[in-house]
């Protein structure tokens, strides 16, 4: 991942075959890249406004 601080950009290729998620932070001046998971949930917790953690909850299909 690419981070231009003096344009406050991010910039990350698309990955073939994953689902990538990319959460900036405005706030903390952070970025973070997570893979999804295959079947299931990612899910983005925040706390006062800031990111606090990325959760994921995978599950099977039948």
């Amino acid at each position: 991942m690419q981070i231009d601080i003096d344009n406050m950009t991010v910039s990350h290729p698309v990955v073939p075959g994953k689902v990538i998620v990319i959460v900036v932070d405005g706030v903390q001046g952070k970025a973070k890249v997570a893979e999804a998971v295959e079947h299931g949930y990612t899910i983005i917790e925040t706390a006062k406004g800031k990111t606090a953690r990325i959760k994921f909850e995978e599950s099977e299909l039948f």
